[in-house]
């Protein structure tokens, strides 16, 4: 826990219920009398103003009829049950001066009052004489709290207003009718909060790291355990732009893994608003949020307004909000204490900082990739042909089919998968009679070996026969000319900010193989130019965003890696698997000493099995190459296993 000066954090969502118990339906029947004693036909609905906060507020009052039945007690004398709203809005710059019920009420709310007493009843609806009154049969009404006494539910939904304020607003919004305040100074235990959420918006070139692929929001998702506990959801539309709305939902028993003792289920969100194009790049609508809301569905526990007991009331809720915010915020290397990287906006303020104690934790999310990390390199260089049926089903199939299901896709019979199953424990489970990938996480890391090793390898045998046509030929050639032909690379020159901006086609298949080529890019100006200073280098992921290095002379980019250490690990990572496969299989026979060269760069494990495979799957493009160097007149010569041009 730390007490420091942090960032403060916006009140967006609020939706509570306020239980008015001390003065029974007395404040109701006050209620009562307001609508009897207006002129609605002559005057339109009655409104008013208030002052609250060195604010003014406007305020407008209506009802609506309900399918409650009257009250039966005696002291119960209307013979109707109308509920009650009163709308209220803020004017401040985002007022635009409708009345409140038509306001758009970008701060402000309603207030809906619910007359409550013991066995409420409800009378279906039916109109069969089309005079429209209920007529249907008399049945309990669910879903409200029988308190055993007569009571008001006055339901406050409000959005960009201090959580704490709500109850001095109900206050004096009812006293614009006429209703004593004294009424909504005290509120029962049962009070509570179904809707709550903070934000803060950030500046559309500062927001990437939150919502990438890699981004803490994506891994709430996709690093939380299995798929077949629990609840959690995740959503990415990129449709529009980047990052246009991308959510991540997880349950009260998955919350406190992300933050240890959080026991609220909460939707983490970054969004835009509606066309935020239609705004200038100095404008807050062209900034995207991110906002943490509590999500009453998946929270088991009842959230009070407030508690004495060990109960959760509004305090743990905003606490748990602000936490969650203040972390996501850390893990996406953003500034928990406000500055640049933010946007101001009508209600929030970057520079508004406030002394409050929020638990600061180290990502839990690394931890929990670098264990499922290990378990997938495990599984990539031991499994055997059934495993890798098994896996290939699943991966295919979407990671949900029964053993008997994936014996007859595979054909291996049925106790054979059940044994491939234990073999692959941590990476499939077992669980309801499916079968299943245990986490998106770990399927789709093993999807990004199986790909980017035959990418890698189909773009290095490709390298391969043009460098042996070079140097049949005598052309030399340095790292570079050899990085640009590998990657397939675009060299823009004309940019004013830069010396150059290298621009591979090659699809990167995270972050981390982004740096990799970058490393690559390093060393490779470097051999020619002596110095990578002011070369830019920009990389799609596999993802569709893009990671741009802005400086490939910074030390992070690859001065300081060290290319033989790394390709001395690949070797033996390649000679350690040779002895589990036990397989006797003599490299000279593929003739794959550039395409390893190129997997030494890569800390992966990637079977001999797999890479023969891949070659197969090649020979004919090789074919097609002899075949159109044969039509443009070169002499062609074998060499060993490979060809290569005859100079003349």
């Amino acid at each position: 826990m730390s007490a420091r000066k942090f960032l403060r954090f916006q009140c967006h969502e609020f939706d509570g219920h306020f239980h008015l118990v001390r003065d029974g339906l007395t404040p109701y029947y006050q209620l009562t009398n307001v609508r009897k004693n207006h002129d609605w036909s002559a005057e339109g609905k009655p409104t008013g103003t208030f002052e609250a906060g060195g604010e003014t507020w406007r305020v407008c009052l209506d009802y609506d009829p309900q399918p409650i039945l009257p009250w039966s007690d005696p002291s119960y004398t209307l013979e109707t049950a109308y509920l009650y709203r009163i709308y209220f809005v803020c004017e401040d710059s985002t007022d635009d001066g409708e009345r409140a019920d038509k306001s758009q009420r970008v701060k402000g709310g309603t207030i809906t009052i619910r007359p409550r007493w013991p066995e409420m009843k409800r009378q279906e609806k039916a109109d069969d004489d089309g005079d429209g009154e209920w007529s249907g049969p008399v049945k309990d009404v669910d879903g409200y709290m029988d308190l055993g006494v007569p009571y008001l539910d006055a339901q406050v939904q409000g959005s960009n207003i201090d959580f704490d304020r709500y109850p001095q607003l109900l206050a004096e919004a009812a006293a614009t009718f006429g209703i004593p305040r004294r009424y909504f100074h005290e509120f029962h235990h049962t009070s509570n909060i179904v809707d709550a959420a903070v934000y803060v918006r950030l500046l559309v070139a500062e927001s990437g790291p939150i919502y990438a692929a890699d981004g803490p929001i994506a891994r709430m998702h996709s690093l939380l355990e299995s798929d077949r506990s629990g609840y959690r959801k995740h959503v990415e539309d990129h449709r529009e732009r980047p990052g246009d709305y991308v959510t991540s939902v997880v349950d009260d028993g998955r919350a406190g893994k992300v933050i240890r003792a959080h026991e609220i289920g909460k939707e983490a969100k970054h969004y835009y608003m509606k066309n935020p194009d239609n705004y200038d790049p100095d404008e807050f609508g062209y900034h995207p949020k991110l906002e943490v809301g509590y999500q009453t569905s998946v929270t088991e526990k009842t959230v009070y307004w407030d508690r004495d007991d060990d109960e959760l009331d509004r305090n743990d809720l905003r606490r748990e909000l602000e936490e969650l915010l203040v972390n996501l915020l850390e893990w996406g290397g953003l500034d928990v204490t406000g500055g640049e990287q933010y946007q101001e906006d009508a209600y929030f303020d970057p520079d508004d900082r406030e002394r409050r104690s929020l638990k600061l934790v180290d990502c839990p999310l690394p931890e929990i990739e670098s264990e499922q990390e290990q378990a997938i390199m495990r599984l990539w260089g031991d499994m055997n042909p059934s495993d890798e049926a098994l896996v290939g089903t699943l991966l295919t199939d979407g990671g949900e089919v029964s053993p008997q299901d994936a014996a007859d896709k595979t054909g291996y019979c049925y106790d054979t998968i059940l044994r491939a199953v234990d073999r692959l424990e941590g990476f499939v489970e077992h669980t309801y009679g499916e079968l299943a990938i245990e986490s998106d996480y770990a399927a789709q890391s093993m999807l990004k070996r199986v790909r980017s090793a035959e990418e890698q390898f189909r773009r290095s045998i490709g390298s391969s026969i043009m460098q042996v046509a070079d140097d049949a030929q005598g052309v030399e050639t340095d790292a570079l000319d050899t990085f640009v032909r590998n990657y397939d690379v675009g060299i823009d020159e004309s940019r004013d900010y830069c010396r150059a901006l290298l621009k591979p086609r090659y699809v990167a298949a995270d972050r981390d193989d982004a740096k990799y080529l970058a490393r690559e890019a390093y060393t490779a100006v470097c051999d020619r130019y002596g110095n990578a200073r002011g070369i830019h280098m920009k990389v799609e992921l596999a993802d569709g965003s893009i990671k741009r290095f802005r400086d490939l002379n910074q030390g992070w980019a690859g001065a300081d890696w060290d290319h033989d250490e790394a390709r001395t690990k690949r070797e033996q990572c390649l000679e350690e698997q040779a002895d589990i496969d036990d397989r006797q299989i003599d490299p000279d026979e593929i003739e794959l000493a550039e395409a390893w060269e190129q997997f030494a760069d890569r800390d992966e494990r990637v079977q001999y099995k797999t890479l023969r495979r891949i070659v197969l799957e090649l020979t004919s493009d090789v074919d097609r190459a002899l075949e159109i160097l044969q039509e443009r007149g070169e002499i062609v010569t074998e060499q060993g296993r490979g060809f290569g041009l005859a100079t003349r």
